[in-house]
């Protein structure tokens, strides 16, 4: 009796099962987040890979402490390189997702230039600044010519990501994933391992980065062109305007940078170059657990701006609905793997690294906490509450100061690692609540 119950119930299960894949399969959004987000996570995933090799290549060859020092100086470029965008970016994925506004392709290079100008500023900032970053800041002296490569990147990754914005607005999820961090980590490992056949020096890594990303900043612009089909600077919208519209989503991403980026900062003050690389190290893999999100957001945020424009609140609600269901499991079952692996894992790119093994389960629990969230972020700027949202990340990153400087000195790299995991696990919880409470929308995973 118990086993015809149970074989029942299995039965049950499975057709069930069957019943919600066909209804995927039948509908048109559900199956293209699928489809789309599937051939994102494959780039991803090899760009991860050219990531990981990356690391695993400085680390094996280099060691911790030269790692930590070109971790810290990717935390310089990605802020600066964030600023630099003006939250351009992102605005662009709003405005061209609506298939009327392709006609007015002068916007596009107008803002480009702009985005440029300001980035090439923040980069001589960043330049005449690195006595101050290096020597004061951090009192690493060894800093400072890392500081000089990363200045120089800064404005070649503002070009590739507002093309990818572009791209992304297109539908071209596939370019927009092989410009992200894909492609910038396997640009600079192919510079870094030209580089390394010829010489030595420390400093290979942080100079491949730059090759490889001005080498992609190019492709992006000519990919763009192509688009486009013509260059032109005429355009019937404001560019003044919409640079004012994209304030806040910059400011928005900007703190969700720093909120990424602040351990690293607090470890330079605290810690020694090794340590900072043996966090780092454990960063960069439980970040694995977060392409699954990144994979549905590339798909969901055009969606997310059409439907919402055209008041079309069926489509709008399921496809966020379907989006949290996949980003759940999906990176639920990523992170089970990883702290499964995590001792082989970490040996991988040395045997100081397994000292990380606490900071990497941490962190992972915190992916798994954020991901029941949905996309929080995606939602409030597709939906014009780009406002809203940078004031959810201001709360998180003063939340993050807060627990990085009180933990960080006591506790080392697992009080950065809760610090972090804190700050973000609150924006995704606050913004979820929000959307609910004010909107009546529901993003997080509710089980059903």
């Amino acid at each position: 009796m118990w086993c015809f119950t149970a074989g029942y119930i299995n039965h049950g299960i499975i057709a069930g099962l069957k019943k919600k894949f066909r209804n995927i399969v039948k509908d048109a959004d559900s199956r293209e987040i699928l489809v789309k987000g599937f051939a994102f996570l494959s780039i991803r995933s090899a760009g991860l890979l050219a990531g990981y090799f990356f690391t695993y290549f400085v680390a094996k060859y280099y060691g911790a402490s030269v790692y930590g020092l070109v971790a810290l100086s990717f935390s310089l470029f990605v802020i600066a390189g964030m600023l630099g965008r003006l939250g351009l970016d992102i605005n662009i994925v709003k405005f061209y997702s609506e298939d009327h506004n392709w006609s007015n392709k002068g916007l596009f290079y107008r803002v480009l230039i702009k985005s440029f100008l300001v980035s090439s500023l923040l980069a001589a900032g960043l330049y005449y600044s690195k006595d101050l970053i290096a020597n004061r800041l951090f009192s690493k002296p060894a800093l400072e010519p890392y500081i000089y490569w990363v200045a120089l990147s800064v404005p070649f990754w503002s070009i590739t990501l507002i093309c990818a914005g572009l791209l992304r607005a297109k539908g071209k999820n596939g370019w927009f994933a092989i410009l992200n961090n894909p492609g910038r980590f396997f640009f600079a490992l192919l510079f870094v391992l030209i580089l390394w056949a010829f010489t030595d020096d420390p400093l290979t890594a942080i100079k491949g980065h730059f090759y490889g990303i001005a080498g992609l900043a190019v492709m992006a612009l000519l990919i763009s062109i192509y688009h486009l089909r013509s260059v032109s600077f005429s355009s019937d919208a404001n560019s003044w305007a919409f640079l004012k519209e994209s304030i806040p989503m910059m400011l928005s991403s900007t703190i969700l940078v720093i909120l990424g980026w602040m351990d690293t900062f607090v470890l330079g003050i605290y810690e020694t170059d090794a340590n900072i690389g043996i966090y780092n190290v454990a960063l960069k893999i439980a970040t694995f657990s977060t392409f699954s999100l990144q994979a549905i957001n590339s798909i969901l945020a055009p969606k997310i701006a059409r439907s919402y424009a055209s008041d079309d609140k069926v489509l709008f609600q399921r496809v966020i609905r379907f989006g949290a269901r996949i980003n759940f499991f999906s990176t639920l079952v990523i992170v089970l793997g990883i702290i499964l692996g995590q001792k082989w894992i970490l040996q991988f790119f040395g045997d100081d690294f397994v000292n990380g093994t606490p900071v990497l389960i941490i962190l992972c629990i915190g992916q798994v906490i954020s991901s029941m969230s949905g996309s929080v972020g995606v939602i409030l700027q597709m939906t014009g509450k780009q406002g809203v949202y940078q004031n959810i990340m201001l709360v998180a990153l003063i939340l993050n100061l807060v627990l990085n400087f009180s933990l960080t000195p006591v506790y080392g790299n697992f009080g950065a690692a809760v610090a972090t995991v804190v700050s973000i696990a609150a924006w995704n919880l606050i913004g979820a609540i929000y959307l609910k409470r004010n909107m009546n929308i529901v993003s997080y995973y509710d089980f059903k």
